[in-house]
Order: structure tokens, then sequence, then C-alpha cells
């Protein structure tokens, strides 16, 4: 397998379920594909202007040098590909099914960070009535390209 190339990913600093997630993705990193940006710097949407309405506190993002956007799930499985010690898991990820069960499991996983070991107040995820309310994710598809 080759490598991808570099993956930008785009995830909210200010979420410690979050950073402890993303140190395990940096770590699995042998071959130093992935390069993190926290969504609350201001350089990482002007540097990324795609993704300027996404919503960044509720799910993480993957930009690919080839111009893909892969949000939450997708995402993950995006970032499978980088790193032979996580080429196992691509059998999961791609399992019949995975495309629609993933981003269920993604999305549970991110209305319960709290519980999961996020104990600031920015991981209060607001209810489905507030989140519809804020729009899609222009930009953004959830569809893999590879």
């Amino acid at each position: 397998m080759s490598a991808p190339g570099i993956l930008h990913v785009v995830y909210d600093g200010q979420c410690a379920f979050c950073i402890r997630a993303l140190r395990v993705s940096r770590a699995l990193d042998c071959r130093g594909a992935l390069r993190f940006h926290d969504s609350h710097d201001a350089a990482t949407t002007t540097r990324f202007p795609l993704l300027r309405n996404a919503d960044l506190d509720e799910a993480m993002y993957v930009v690919a040098e080839d111009g893909g956007v892969y949000r939450g799930f997708f995402g993950f499985r995006r970032m499978a590909w980088s790193s032979p010690f996580t080429w196992p898991l691509l059998p999961l990820l791609y399992t019949p099914g995975a495309g629609y069960v993933g981003p269920k499991v993604y999305g549970w996983v991110a209305r319960h960070r709290r519980q999961l070991g996020c104990r600031t107040d920015v991981c209060e995820v607001p209810s489905p009535l507030e989140a519809g309310s804020r729009g899609g994710r222009p930009g953004a598809h959830d569809a893999d390209r590879g």
C-alpha cells in the first residue's frame, strides 16, 4: 500500500476527549502523514476555507491533498490509510454497512464525549433541533474517494 499523502486533521482543540483520541493517531503516524489543526485557531479556517461554515465543534474533518474533505467517521476511515499500524482496521471500516453504521457510532460518541472523558463545557453537544438550525457542512462530503 502506498502513502496517502498529507492529511490535514481539523479537530476541536478545546475537547479533552478529542485531544486524547488524536494523541493515539499521532503516535501511530509512523509515516508523518497527519497534520493536526485546532478548529478554534483562526488560521485554520483561513487555510481551509471550505470548512468555514462546517460544524467543527461536532465532528472532526480530514482534508486530503487532492482536495477531498471527509467528516467524522469518513475522516477517521481516511486516516486509517495513513499508517501500516492502522491498516488492520481497514477491512472493518469497509465492511458492507460500515458507511451506514460508522457515522451513527461516531455521532453517538460525539454526543456522549462528556461521559467519555471530556470535562470541559465545550463538550456540551447541542440537541438535534439546535444542531439542525445551524445548517449543514458546506464543502464537505461524507463519501470516500479512496
